[in-house]
Order: structure tokens, then C-alpha cells, then sequence
């Protein structure tokens, strides 16, 4: 295993990690492994990973949840070929982000498919056929993208070619969780790594999601009275006027699926549109093809939700997959082998609701642990709450001053998580700054925010300035601090809900609900609190402004940040603490 191991030696616990991940593979058993940011989880698991594909023969799949995140398995990968481990490696990502045609990458997903059949069919595209690849070194997937169209051949189909003979293939969830997509792997053969895997639920979800607009249908009503198909315009001028009667909320699929009382045309007449487009020299899309594949989706798997939504294009109904873990225990089942890594993974939580027929190891290292004694503080403010019984504008105001202290004490810079975006703008209102604020927004990214010694970031829970960014400025942690107000639980949803109705059967209404709702919060939470902490070095202090974390369920699923937690009631407590904390900084070092 240690040939596959890309650094010299091994971090605290990132030994321990791969040979547990190497053993559960070896005894058939899918692993399930929690383990902080900064513990090297993922060289450890392709070190295992590898060894056992060496093995068995198979080969690895490593799994992320967006192309970003592919950066890292293929560095380690880079680091591995400079060791002089030969491995030939792929990479999977959005056909759309791979196309040479840069004025294509803007069209809407469907119209760029449409566009990329219909060049390619009349032999328009001047990089397809693919042609072969030499690369004399690794590359990222923005250059490897870069040289392939440099030399004439498209990036995504000469990726697909070298997925066939790569030993380690780095795609998106899509190439496996979606059945929308290509059939390109053998997952018999193959030794899955699915990183983020707490990010999973929602994630099949999204990409197994379906929806069409008012706007869709009465485009593709224009399309139909244009090429003459008479019938299937009638029907989709009922279905439009059925469709403003609709109120928004959620809707039986026989209901939708009565809007289109003739549904097998709606295949045939995409065909019939698309031909005669190619025949006319136009790009062969139509919505059509999006209303058919709609309800074709829902006419084959009655295991969705319907809810209609209002939307700039009309109304909007949206379908989601309500039994995604069935959906990822099918994949699970499939392969020869499987690990689930993440760095915020309640993993009770999520096996209860894993319906998986295989054996599981599970791997946790507790954050107490991996953080040095003495480097991290929790406090819970017992006086507040942001429980919806018990909001308003006096609670707001005791929030605002506890947070007012937390910020006057803390030396460096402080990450505030808010459950909602209406929690977080009844708050500021009551509060003034004298350092710099930022405040999450939805045109607001971390390269915007130009990080100082001192300052304060207010977020939402599962935000893009709360989970999955880095508070670094040349390597250095510059948070001191992560304040969590309240429990960030989802707001009610028609999804959510329909997941715990399909749990309950089998785990009982308490438990389903805490495998979908707390399951949610929990996972925010460590992602807030996992910005703070990057490495077991780094020091800083976390603050819970909720009674509601002493409860014994949330407290359990939280047990390695909160054991031990300060408990204070008012400002003059939290500072009390947080003085004392950071006082003893220069004696921690």
C-alpha cells in the first residue's frame, strides 16, 4: 500500500485511515469514513484504493460531487507519477465545460446537446471524430481541455477514449448515480472512492431531477403548429391552460401526467421536429424533446415528487427522486468495492437510511482527537434560541449582543452561520462594525472579500461562504473564531418530507424525520465548523448560540465538537470564556 502513497510519511491517523479502507475492501465490506479536513483523506484512500485494484484487478473510480473538486484526487495522482508509479488516469466532466466551441458553452444545457448532435451528424464539427492524444505529462482538466482542442480533437470524446484503458478514472457523481448518463463503466470491475459523501442525498437528487416551465410549453406548441403536428399542439394548448389554473405545492403524478392526454406522440413528434429542423439547416432542439423526456421520466418511475413553482418562466413543475438512497445503495451494491469519505459525515445518521444489502466498516476520527488538546474552545449560549416559536425582535437583540461580544474578543477573523437568510437580516440590523463585514449575497464569492488580520463574514448555513472555502492567506488559517446561531434545519419541504414518509416504514417517524432533517443540520454544522479548522494545528473558538445543541440527539450527533462545551448565558459569559481562550494562545504555541 505504501507504494501508492503519495507523500514520504504518513499524518496523524491518515495510516490508519487507508489500512482501514484496504481491510474493509478486502472483506467485502463497503467503508464508511469521517475524518476532519487537513488528515489526508484523500491520499489515503486512493493509497488504498490502488493497492487493492492492484489486487484484484479492477479499477478506480474516484467520485466528486462538482468539477472543482477534482483538482485534488488528481494532484495526488501527479504526485504519484513523479514517484515513478505509472497509472494511466482520466477524468470525466460536463460535456459542455469540454467543448472546443467556446460560444456554445453558454447555451442551455439541452440546446447545447442539440447543437453538438446535429454538428457532429452532418460532419460540421471540426474536432469529431476524436483523434488520438499524446500527453508527455499529467495535466489539470483546464489544460488537458486546452490541448486537446490546440491539436484539433474534441476534449470530452478523447476523454471518454481514455477512460476505457485508464486505471484510475476521476469523474463527477453524474457518470455514475444518473441513469441519463453514457454506460461506460463496468461497476463489477470497479473499486469506487465517493468523496463528499455526505453531499450524496442531495446531490442524486438534483441530477436525477426533471422539470419543465409554462414557457417550455408553449414553445413547443409554436414548434408543433409550425412542422403541422396539429395534435400534439392542441394538447399542449390544454395542458398551458390547465397549467394556470395550478396553484403552486405539491401534485400527484397522475394529475400532471393528465395534462398530456396523449403522450406517446410527445416521442414521436420530437423525432418528427428535430428531422425536420436538421433538414432546414437549424440547430435540432426543441422543447419538446424536454417535455417528452419529462414525462417519460415520470411515466417509468412512479418514486417521484411533483411540486409546482413559481418562476420567471411560469409556472414551473419540478420532479425529484424521493428514494435517493435506494438510488445510491443500488450503485453500492453494484461495485466490487466501495468508500465513502467525508469530512462532515454524521455517520449513524446516514447508515439508518443506506438500505445497502453489503456489510459496512465505518472509520471516524472525532474532531477532539484530531485537533491538539488545548488548540479549541465550544461554548453554548443557553439563553437563545432561533426555534420559530420563539423569534422576533427581542430575540434578535439578544443574538445581536452576544454576537457584538463574541466579535470585540476574538483577535482574528470570525465566521457567523446563520440558519436562513431572514435570521441573519433581523440580526444585523442591531449591529455595528468597526471592522470590515461582509455579508453573503448571491453575486458574492471569497475572491470578493479581501481577507485582513480582522474581520467578520456573516453566511448562511450550506451557503458558498459556509461550506467548502478556505479562510487561508498565504497558507495560513485566518479565522479565529466560528459562531453558529441556532440549528440550521431546512425549512419544511414537499422533497424532505416525502423522504422521511418513505423512511418511516422501516425506522419509525422519529428516526426517519432525524435521517432527513437533522441529518441536514448536522452536516451544516460541521462544514461551519470545519472552516475553522484546516489542520490539527490551527486554534480557534466555536460558539453555539442555541440551547437547543444540549438536546440529547443533536448533542450526540455533534458529541466530538461539543463534549466538554463551556455553558454561559449572556454576553458577559461568552467573554469571560473567550478571553481566558485566547489569552493562553502564546502558551498553547
Amino acid at each position: 500500500m505504501e507504494r501508492f502513497f503519495s507523500y514520504d510519511q504518513f499524518r496523524p491517523f491518515q495510516r490508519e485511515l487507508a489500512v482501514a479502507i484496504l481491510e474493509g475492501f478486502r472483506s467485502g465490506k463497503v467503508v464508511v469514513a469521517n475524518a476532519p479536513t487537513g488528515l489526508g483523506k484523500t491520499a489515503a484512500a486512493l493509497a488504498a484504493a490502488l493497492a487493492y485494484a492492484q489486487e484484484s484487478g479492477a479499477r478506480v473510480l474516484y467520485l466528486v460531487r462538482v468539477k472543482n473538486e477534482m483538482l485534488q484526487p488528481l494532484r495526488e495522482l501527479s504526485r504519484l507519477k513523479s514517484k515513478g508509479v505509472e497509472l494511466k488516469v482520466a477524468f470525466l466532466r460536463n460535456k459542455q465545460d469540454m467543448c472546443c466551441y467556446r460560444e456554445l458553452r453558454g447555451l442551455p444545457y439541452a440546446e447545447f446537446l442539440a447543437e453538438c448532435r446535429y454538428l457532429r451528424a452532418l460532419g460540421k464539427c471540426q474536432y469529431y471524430p476524436p483523434k488520438p492524444l499524446e500527453l508527455r505529462t499529467p495535466l489539470t482538466p483546464k489544460a488537458f481541455i486546452k490541448a486537446a482542442c490546440e491539436a484539433g480533437t474534441c476534449a470530452y470524446e478523447t476523454a471518454k477514449v481514455l477512460t476505457m484503458e485508464a486505471q484510475v478514472v476521476v469523474a463527477t457523481y453524474f457518470y455514475v448515480f444518473s441513469p441519463r448518463a453514457e454506460q461506460w463503466v463496468d461497476l463489477g470491475k470497479s473499486v469506487l472512492i465517493v468523496d463528499e459523501a455526505h453531499s450524496l442525498p442531495d446531490a442524486v437528487a438534483s441530477i436525477n431531477s426533471v422539470e419543465i416551465t409554462e414557457a417550455d410549453i408553449r414553445r413547443a406548441r409554436s414548434d408543433a403548429e409550425r412542422y403541422g403536428l396539429s395534435d400534439v399542439a392542441a394538447m399542449l394548448y390544454r395542458a398551458a391552460k390547465s397549467l394556470r389554473e395550478i396553484r403552486p405545492g405539491p401534485l400527484s403524478i397522475g394529475d400532471v401526467l393528465a395534462l398530456f392526454d396523449e403522450p406517446g406522440s410527445l416521442e414521436r413528434s420530437a423525432l418528427e421536429v428535430i428531422k425536420r429542423m436538421i433538414d432546414e439547416g437549424l440547430t435540432p432542439y426543441s422543447p419538446i424533446v424536454s417535455i417528452a423526456e419529462f414525462v417519460k421520466t415520470l411515466k417509468s418511475s412512479g418514486r417521484y415528487v411533483v411540486v409546482a413553482e413559481t418562476s420567471e418562466d411560469g409556472l414551473k413543475l419540478r420532479a425529484v427522486p424521493y428514494d435517493v438512497n435506494r438510488l445510491i445503495a443500488n450503485v453500492i451494491n453494484a461495485a466490487k468495492a466501495v468508500a465513502l469519505i467525508s469530512g462532515s459525515l454524521p455517520i449513524d445518521l446516514f447508515l439508518k437510511a443506506l438500505p445497502t444489502t453489503r456489510p459496512t466498516a465505518t472509520f471516524d476520527v472525532p474532531l477532539d482527537r484530531f485537533v491538539k488538546s488545548g488548540n479549541f474552545i465550544a461554548i453554548i449560549d443557553k439563553g437563545v434560541t432561533t426555534k420559530f416559536t420563539s423569534r422576533g425582535e427581542e430575540m434578535y437583540k439578544a443574538i445581536a449582543k452576544r454576537l457584538a461580544a463574541v466579535i470585540t474578543e476574538t483577535p482574528g477573523g470570525i465566521l457567523v452561520v446563520f440558519p436562513s437568510y431572514d435570521v441573519l437580516k433581523g440580526v444585523r440590523k442591531y449591529l455595528s462594525f468597526k471592522i470590515p463585514l461582509y455579508v453573503e449575497a448571491r453575486d458574492t464569492d471569497l475572491e470578493d472579500i479581501p481577507l485582513e488580520e480582522k474581520f467578520a463574514v456573516f453566511a448562511v448555513a450550506g451557503g458558498k461562504l459556509a461550506e467548502g472555502v478556505e479562510y487561508v492567506k498565504e497558507g495560513r488559517n485566518l479565522l479565529a473564531a466560528v459562531a453558529v446561531v441556532g440549528v440550521p434545519f431546512p425549512d419544511r419541504d414537499y422533497f424532505l418530507d416525502k423522504r422521511v414518509e418513505e423512511l418511516t416504514p422501516t425506522l419509525g417517524a422519529e428516526a426517519a424525520w432525524s435521517a432527513v432533517y437533522l441529518y441536514n443540520a448536522v452536516i451544516k454544522v460541521r462544514q461551519a465548523v470545519g472552516r475553522l479548522f484546516r489542520s490539527p494545528d490551527d486554534r480557534g473558538a466555536l460558539i453555539f448560540l442555541d440551547y437547543r445543541y444540549l438536546e440529547p440527539e443533536l448533542y450526540l450527533n455533534l458529541k466530538d465538537i461539543l463534549r466538554g462545551a463551556q455553558l454561559a448565558e449572556g454576553e458577559e459569559e461568552l467573554r469571560k470564556y473567550l478571553r481566558e481562550f485566547f489569552a493562553t494562545e502564546s502558551l498553547a504555541l
